[in-house]
């Protein structure tokens, strides 16, 4: 009889409602549909700071985020960040070894393409044919050769035919021009070709920048970085690493696993207490299911948003779970011990003000939080407010029944 009277009740319906969409969100018959962060996935997590504290925080990481992705790097995050007196930019992403934060992110990345003294282009100015790059040993010099193709702008080939048009052929039988064609990265020669005195002032659409290095490895990192550059242009300043962190996939994932048997060691701890305080095993299962129920919400949310979730968003969900099972706990005292609709409503406020405290202590963490505080700051606001328009009120109608 009193399953069916909670069938009638709406806040226990809506409840139900949700608990199914979540399910169908987070798929939990196959791999749980949540975006996990670096610390548990593996990864690098790094912070920098913009030199020229004024630049729009959306432009460089527009950026950074297109030059990783040139760079073949896709499970990646950049977003800004701020405290009360400087801006960050948080980059989170697989694969990022120190050296290529140097030299890919922290570094500006002016590419310039140069004629004596006239800049002919500059990076996101040309286009890459990816298709067409080359790598080759070459066993003369036993290097390992590059050959990176690249089709100017109409503009930049304009500037190519007035920076050769005035030069004069030089070599035997004069086959290419006095000046070469300079390639700078940061205002650093990384190499000089020879212009063909066929070109001189031509509007030439297409060139080749080419290179070599002692390794394969080496050759293909400077072929992806240079693609990169070239193709997103530089970041608007110069920035500063301020932290890396660096974790493996495989201690990630021990990490999550022992976070998922703290849980279970909780949840059993818990439910011991419970029974012991109030000898009804009823009570027990609406407190677990009531905590199962925001937990799972919390987690559909999460993955409803691509909100990653860390260590420190797991413990946001987790501080949630037991701020809300001693709210469960003096609604169940109000209708066990005195009922009235006068000392429920006084529970209700109590909720309430535990609510908006804790809310207004994360909601600066949220907004001003570098690295793992904003991850703990947005589940447990996420888990508070679930708990106080959701599951709170369904507790109190199944209470209302079971417990009386």
């Amino acid at each position: 009889m009193k399953w069916e009277k909670l069938l009638t009740k709406p806040r226990v319906v809506f409840l139900a409602i949700l608990l199914a969409w979540a399910v169908i969100q987070l798929r939990p018959w196959g791999e749980l549909n949540v975006d996990w962060g670096f610390d548990i996935q593996g990864g690098a997590r790094i912070v920098l700071k913009p030199v020229n504290q004024s630049i729009n925080l959306e432009d460089i990481t527009l950026v950074i985020q297109n030059r990783l992705n040139i760079y073949g790097l896709r499970d990646i995050r950049v977003r800004g960040a701020s405290d009360l007196q400087n801006k960050y930019v948080v980059v989170e992403a697989a694969g990022l070894s120190k050296e290529d934060i140097e030299k890919l992110i922290a570094s500006e990345g002016r590419f310039e393409g140069k004629i004596g003294n006239v800049t002919v282009f500059r990076g996101g100015e040309v286009h890459v044919d990816k298709a067409r790059v080359r790598m080759f040993y070459d066993r003369a010099s036993g290097y390992y050769r590059y050959e990176v193709p690249i089709m100017l702008s109409p503009e930049a080939a304009r500037r190519f035919a007035d920076a050769t048009r005035n030069l004069m052929p030089v070599g035997y039988n004069g086959t290419y021009l006095e000046k070469k064609f300079e390639f700078y990265i940061d205002g650093k020669l990384v190499e000089s070709l020879n212009i063909a005195s066929d070109l001189r002032g031509r509007e030439v659409p297409s060139a080749s920048i080419t290179g070599g290095a002692k390794t394969y490895d080496e050759a293909k990192t400077n072929v992806k970085r240079m693609t990169a550059i070239l193709m997103t242009g530089a970041i608007p300043t110069k920035m500063e690493i301020v932290s890396v962190q660096n974790v493996s996939p495989a201690l990630g994932y021990e990490f999550l696993s022992s976070t998922e048997i703290a849980g279970i060691a909780a949840a059993i701890l818990v439910s011991l207490v419970v029974f012991l305080r109030y000898r009804r095993p009823n009570v027990v299962l609406a407190i677990l299911f009531t905590a199962f129920s925001e937990m799972l919400l919390t987690l559909a949310i999460a993955s409803l948003i691509h909100w990653q979730l860390d260590l420190s968003a797991i413990t946001g969900i987790i501080v949630t779970l037991g701020t809300g099972i001693d709210q469960q706990i003096i609604i169940t005292d109000e209708f066990l011990y005195g009922y009235s609709k006068k000392r429920e409503k006084e529970a209700m406020f109590v909720i309430l003000a535990t609510f908006g405290t804790i809310v207004s202590a994360m909601l600066p963490l949220m907004f001003i939080g570098v690295g793992a505080v904003r991850g703990f700051a947005v589940t447990t606001i996420i888990g508070m407010a679930i708990a106080y328009f959701i599951t709170r009120p369904a507790y109190v109608e199944i209470a209302g029944d079971f417990f009386k």
